[in-house]
């Protein structure tokens, strides 16, 4: 676990894989449930309710405690001008090509299905980039889906010179005090405390002030998660702490999930202010809780390197890019026909993900110029195989 001797943490490519794989289901599913969405069934389902709002508390922190991770092994010291420039390329060159081509159609599928536009593609296209300068129009300044693109190149941005200042000597010092205390039995989960904090001063339900909107909020929320994974890896006390807690984790997360809708029901529509700290707290330690649980099954089981493990990690960023086209695209066509929402959900999800896969597989992976625009680097040709003559023997 030590990091000054460990050069790729497989389970940390693992579990990136497993939570974009996540985020993919997760879209799949949103054509079926209660909330807003850019494409809507005729019908609802319950159960896909339940599975949405847990994932939602703990889906995207677990990808910002990832990402927090790798900015970690990604930056060297002294090396904070090279590692922002990678960033550049990694993160906004796909935002870009998200934002141009990407999101018109999304949009227009969008307006069409909710009744806000009349017409085909080509005639909504100009309204697309005419809406340039208006946030909130039908230009899609975050990517639709790509907004954790930008909010990460946001964050990283902000908290470079912290980053930087921990992985000098000094810094050093820090996470490894802050690793003494955590290896501490429980104390690892004190640190929902911070997050429970900002969650209520940050006030979503608009109890003392009017409530941010989403975009904002998250601008508030996430950097901790991005912070908390730079930590975590920072230090191996924290890890092994991390580990011998996970089943305690796991055990609480699961606790806290099933309590959920009973603390929900009791706090009612216009809780007090009590109330409301209280039930904050709470979702605060079940978030962290349910990060630890995977943290730790992760670092304790998925350690194993697998030629598919290589594929996928790289195959990570352009499949998130790629997918939600494709989902909305095809769930256009599908969710007219007269088919259970169950048929309906595989059929979505098992064609979208052969779609998606193959276009990264005929149309990213196998050309260098494509491969820049997705944020991958370019491949290095294959040497060579010179076959040895051997000489005769004079």
């Amino acid at each position: 676990m030590d990091t000054k001797t460990v050069q790729r943490r497989y389970d940390l490519d693992w579990l990136r894989v497993l939570a974009f794989a996540a985020v993919f289901f997760y879209h799949c599913s949103r054509f079926f449930d209660e909330s807003w969405w850019h494409v809507k069934n005729s019908t609802t389902s319950p159960l896909v309710d339940i599975l949405k709002e847990i994932f939602d508390l703990w889906g995207m922190p677990l990808i910002f405690v990832i990402s927090g991770a790798s900015i970690f092994f990604a930056l060297r010291p002294g090396g904070a001008a090279r590692f922002l420039r990678d960033r550049v390329w990694r993160l906004l060159a796909p935002l870009a090509f998200g934002i141009l081509v990407l999101g018109p159609p999304q949009i227009y599928l969008t307006r069409l299905t909710h009744g806000e536009f009349q017409g085909n593609f080509l005639e909504f296209l100009p309204l697309y980039f005419q809406d340039w300068r208006i946030w909130g129009g039908n230009f899609a300044w975050s990517g639709v889906h790509l907004w954790y693109l930008e909010d990460l190149f946001l964050f990283t941005l902000v908290l470079l010179p912290l980053f930087a200042v921990l992985k000098s000597q000094t810094g050093r010092r820090i996470t490894e005090a802050v690793g003494r205390l955590s290896a501490r039995p429980g104390v690892i989960f004190f640190w929902a405390l911070p997050l429970a904090l900002l969650l209520i001063l940050l006030d979503p339900l608009g109890l003392t002030r009017p409530a941010l909107p989403e975009d904002l909020a998250r601008l508030v929320v996430f950097p901790t998660f991005l912070v908390y994974g730079f930590l975590v890896i920072s230090d191996g006390q924290i890890q092994q702490a991390i580990i011998r807690q996970r089943r305690i984790a796991l055990a609480l997360a699961l606790a806290l999930t099933l309590g959920a809708g009973i603390v929900t029901d009791a706090m009612g529509e216009q809780p007090t202010i009590q109330v409301f700290a209280l039930v904050t707290a709470l979702a605060s330690l079940l978030i962290w809780s349910s990060l630890l649980a995977i943290l730790g099954y992760g670092m304790r089981y998925l350690t194993a390197n697998r030629r598919l493990l290589s594929y996928a990690n790289e195959a990570v960023l352009p499949f998130y890019i790629l997918h939600q086209p494709v989902i909305l695209i095809l769930g256009y066509f599908v969710i007219p026909l007269p088919l259970s929402i169950l048929a309906k959900y595989l059929i979505i999800a098992s064609t979208a993900f052969g779609i998606t896969l193959g276009l990264y597989e005929f149309g990213v992976r196998r050309w260098n110029p494509v491969r820049r625009i997705f944020g991958l680097k370019a491949r290095k040709p294959a040497l060579p195989v010179v076959e040895m003559v051997p000489q005769p023997v004079s």
